[in-house]
């Protein structure tokens, strides 16, 4: 009898040393025969900038870190919406809710609006980047729906772009603003422009656009000159002052008016005098580590919609050598980056 017991027992050493070995070679766990999870997020573009948004960049490596990898166990669900084509965003809001997603992500107001809006809505959603996020959530601390989020805080900075620009040049007393009726935080940016400029005693000048008609900008800009007082300009979140970044920077080059905007990629990176933004890489970091706890089961509820407020700016030293502006050396060495071309 302990002949056998002692065949048994090494029989069974011998199965679980060959299990063991294979599942090393396998690189596997021998206590884990469990698949990794796989998920599908979606995202809801207004267009192909929203796509190669930092923070969608920042929430992708992080996510990678954390064990999501896009192409392994994460696929990404693209879907644009063209808020100048009629229904198209209603459209677009619809197809990613009925895609069977474990999440959807939105890189703006209008967009989670949208979605918002869907009288089925299903699919839990977590906004990157918005700049009212008290319009598509009624309690920020405790969401009472399937929506959450960061909130950018695009609205509270522009009254500290204008801060910042009076910081940089000090003898601003003229400040324009192009603005587009109807976009998202048009009414809001120039409010809050207005009261800042009230503590700089600073005069702001401000010119609309009609809604989707971006190329009336060029109309407009002809009111943005020296020869009528305009000594500086900030630029609102607006879609022509993003697509028109080039032809704005000329303008503003040509006729020495120091300008600053809040979109880092097309900012002093192409030739503005200053970019001040939100950190938005370091906002899509700590956006991943809030969509990933709501892939492992925590309710939307539990997950307080976050302002983030990590400020950068960056300075272009050529354009204010040719608008014959002086940087300050306390900003230059505060400054996250300083382009020289």
């Amino acid at each position: 009898m302990k002949k056998y017991t002692i065949y048994i027992v090494v029989f069974v050493l011998v199965i679980l040393g060959y299990l063991s070995y294979t599942l090393s070679q396998r690189n596997i766990p021998a206590t884990d025969f469990n698949e990794v999870k796989s998920y599908k997020i979606g995202f809801f573009a207004l267009g192909d900038k929203d796509i190669q948004n930092e923070n969608l960049i920042g929430f992708k490596k992080q996510l990678e870190k954390m064990g999501l990898k896009e192409g392994e166990n994460v696929s990404y669900v693209v879907e644009i919406g063209d808020r100048n084509i009629k229904g198209d965003l209603t459209r677009a809001a619809k197809k990613l809710n009925d895609a069977s997603l474990d999440i959807i992500l939105t890189g703006a107001t209008t967009a989670t609006e949208e979605l918002k809006k869907l009288p089925d809505l299903k699919t839990r959603v977590y906004f990157l980047s918005v700049a009212r996020p008290e319009s598509v959530v009624e309690s920020l601390t405790a969401p009472e729906g399937l929506i959450t989020g960061m909130a950018d805080g695009t609205v509270l900075l522009a009254g500290k772009r204008l801060e910042f620009l009076k910081e940089l040049v000090p003898g601003i007393k003229r400040v324009g603003s192009v603005i587009e009726k109807g976009h998202t935080t048009a009414q809001a940016t120039r409010a809050a422009l207005t009261e800042a400029a009230k503590k700089l005693n600073i005069e702001m000048v401000f010119v609309e656009i009609e809604p989707g008609k971006h190329e009336q900008v060029f109309e407009k800009l002809k009111l943005m000159t020296r020869a009528n007082r305009i000594d500086g300009y900030v630029a609102c979140t607006c879609v022509s002052n993003e697509r028109y970044s080039k032809e704005l920077i000329e303008h503003f080059r040509k006729e020495k008016i120091p300008a600053v905007i809040g979109e880092r990629e097309i900012g002093a990176k192409l030739g503005w005098l200053a970019t001040y933004s939100n950190d938005r890489e370091k906002a899509g970091i700590a956006a991943a580590q809030k969509v990933y706890d709501i892939l492992n089961g925590m309710p939307i509820s539990k997950v307080p919609v976050i302002l983030t407020l990590d400020i950068l700016f960056e300075l272009n030293s050529q354009t204010a050598q040719i608008i014959g502006v002086t940087i300050p050396q306390a900003l230059l060495v505060r400054a996250n980056k300083v382009y020289n071309e």
